[in-house]
């Protein structure tokens, strides 16, 4: 038996996967000699971050030295997803996801230093005070869920300028509020990048004046109106009007001469905001005197959801029988008439409860009239027999 013969019987680890490794010498002289030198071998562990060189390029994959006995292999899709053009000598920041594949080489990843190098980006982002692009994801009750190259965020919705919905797969122009990588923590604000749209500057009105604008521009979230001898300012959307307002661009044109309310003045931009519904009667407080808890009105169904069925009380005034309040198998549809009973009114919440009324049922008398007949008929005849006939 030759000497590597045995060598491979007595050290059964020196054989792994086909490839021979030479036995354990850390009792010789050569390895004290390689660890005086600094050659100590290093074993990677998975999730370790490394940094390496591209010294070859293949069609599928790119090999990069990292500093140990084997190469590490990376897919270059990845690298090209984030932007990354490899270049043999270029160095690369990866992440060890197996620590040796198959062929013995290190299997490398830069999907987690895609996200690490984007905490990295958004930290600086926020430590100048610069503005970014993200795509908008989806809306709910609170503001805007975002993307930022795989890290989500949110925008709230008193820091948001476009509306939720519309912002859905669209890019914004934020600045990061708030940053915290560890609580996996991110808050973007649009509203804080309107400062160079609305410069700060001293103003020559207050809040509360009523102020005679010119419509500048037609925004799908309400309208730029200059003012005089001040900056522009915006009527949001939800205060053009109590009643449910659409297509602004047909309600309104440019040059046109509208009176507004000053509602709020941002110190730090000097953007101002507006209202034109407030120039009115607030609608919900006229009905909150006329619809009182528990009187019954007949009032059509404008419209149905899943969670119950909304009665138009009058134009802009909605109220909702929600449907734990809807018999089993009772269903509406828009246009309906049906008469419905007060259960609460809110004009500071613009909110109303309702339900079903129950139908008030008149006395039935039909049985005791023939049974009132009955006796005066059974009276009569026991008359007629005292009497002998």
């Amino acid at each position: 038996m030759t000497k590597k013969n045995v060598n491979e019987e007595t050290n059964p680890q020196s054989k792994i996967r086909g490839r021979v490794f030479s036995p354990d010498t850390s009792g010789s002289k050569m390895a004290q000699l390689l660890v005086g030198k600094g050659f100590e071998p290093r074993i990677l562990s998975r999730g370790e971050t490394v940094e390496g060189t591209v010294v070859s390029i293949l069609p599928e994959s790119v090999l990069i030295d990292i500093g140990v006995k084997a190469e590490g292999i990376i897919p270059r899709r990845e690298l090209e997803e984030v932007g990354e053009k490899p270049e043999v000598g270029k160095k690369v920041k990866t992440i060890v996801a197996q620590s040796e594949g198959d062929s013995g080489t290190v299997i490398l990843t830069v999907k987690k230093a895609i996200k690490e190098k984007a905490w990295e980006n958004l930290q600086q982002l926020y430590d100048k005070g610069e503005t970014v692009d993200v795509k908008g994801v989806t809306n709910n009750r609170g503001g805007l869920i975002v993307d930022y190259k795989g890290t989500r965020g949110f925008v709230p919705s008193s820091h948001l300028v476009t509306e939720p919905k519309q912002a859905v797969g669209k890019p914004i122009t934020v600045k990061v509020l708030q940053i915290n990588a560890r609580q996996n923590k991110l808050v973007f604000s649009e509203k804080d990048t309107t400062a160079e749209i609305f410069p700060k500057m001293e103003l020559p009105f207050k809040v509360g004046d009523v102020l005679d604008v010119v419509v500048a521009k037609i925004l799908p979230f309400g309208l730029l109106v200059s003012t005089p001898s001040g900056p522009d300012g915006l009527v949001h959307i939800s205060e053009i009007s109590w009643k449910k307002v659409t297509g602004l661009a047909e309600n309104f044109k440019l040059g046109q001469k509208l009176q507004a309310k000053l509602i709020s003045i941002d110190a730090g931009s000097g953007r101002i905001n507006l209202s034109i519904k407030q120039l009115e009667k607030d609608p919900w407080k006229e009905a909150e005197k006329k619809y009182k808890v528990g009187e019954i009105f007949e009032r059509p169904v404008s419209r149905t959801s899943s969670y119950g069925v909304f009665v138009e009380l009058e134009e802009g005034i909605e109220g909702l029988i929600h449907s734990s309040k809807i018999p089993y198998r009772v269903e509406f549809k828009g246009g309906d008439k049906v008469k419905i009973q007060v259960d609460l009114f809110n004009s500071d919440q613009k909110r109303v409860a309702l339900r079903l009324a129950q139908e008030e049922k008149e006395p039935d008398n039909t049985k005791s009239k023939p049974a009132k007949a009955k006796a005066v008929n059974k009276d009569k005849r026991t008359k007629d027999v005292k009497k002998g006939h």
